[in-house]
């Protein structure tokens, strides 16, 4: 059994028996961690506060040789989650992406760039209600670091450049835009213009949609990008769309 120390960001958390919490943690050295607090609901100095939903901590965690349950040892709080609890957008959002990450990966799988993604948001979320463009951001982002990311610049079947005012064909099943050319052999949906260009803004983090109507048509496209590449149904999504979109 040897000792591991990371920084996680904890993901969830569930009683087990009387005194003991199952903890799911997002490390940024190993990936997605699952692991018992022996004790956590039983003492209130033992592990106190530092082991809620959202939290930033430096974890210390015995494991076993293999990919079972590893037990923490110890926990210190980086960041706290005050500030999420004061908003149902602020705290539907950031289910929304401890959901995301923690179904969207498999144990001890390091993403370092997920980790950081993911913490990035979380301070966002702190401080801020977010709007759809700043969760859209992130979602991107993600998504990008995973390898699903939609691709708004060059057509995805030949490759070419596509003026801005070009970019209206947009092909769920080869996951980008399609020059006029390959939208008329390959199935697609014809968007608004302007649509792809505020993806754009949005990855960039420059700015939003221009419109409500946009912005409610990117949504669509997202929902089907990520029903059909992905396939999971998030549960927090439901809520957050009623929050916050």
């Amino acid at each position: 059994m040897s000792l591991r120390k990371d920084e996680a960001i904890v993901l969830s958390k569930r009683a087990y028996g009387e005194s003991d919490r199952i903890i799911h943690l997002f490390t940024l050295n190993a990936g997605k961690v699952s692991a018992i607090a022996k004790g956590a609901g039983k003492s209130q100095k033992r592990f106190m506060n530092t082991l809620e939903p959202f939290n930033h901590v430096k974890v210390e965690y015995f494991e076993k040789q293999g990919r079972g349950m590893v037990r923490i040892e110890n926990a210190d709080l980086v960041s706290g989650n005050s500030g999420i609890e004061t908003s149902m957008k602020r705290m539907c959002s950031a289910s929304f992406f401890t959901e995301f990450v923690d179904r969207m990966t498999r144990e001890r799988e390091p993403y370092n760039g997920l980790f950081l993604a993911l913490k990035e948001f979380i301070s966002f979320a702190r401080s801020k209600d977010p709007a759809y463009a700043d969760i859209l951001h992130y979602e991107l982002m993600m998504l990008d670091i995973l390898g699903y990311h939609p691709n708004f610049d060059t057509c995805v079947f030949c490759g070419t450049v596509i003026n801005d005012e070009e970019k209206i064909y947009f092909s769920r099943e080869r996951g980008g835009v399609l020059c006029t050319v390959c939208s008329r052999s390959l199935p697609h949906r014809r968007w608004s213009p302007g649509l792809m260009q505020g993806f754009l803004a949005v990855k960039k983090f420059e700015t939003g949609f221009e419109t409500r109507s946009l912005e409610r048509e990117a949504q669509e496209l997202m929902e089907g990008f990520i029903t059909y590449h992905v396939d999971l149904d998030f549960k927090s999504y439901k809520l957050l769309k009623t929050m916050v979109f």
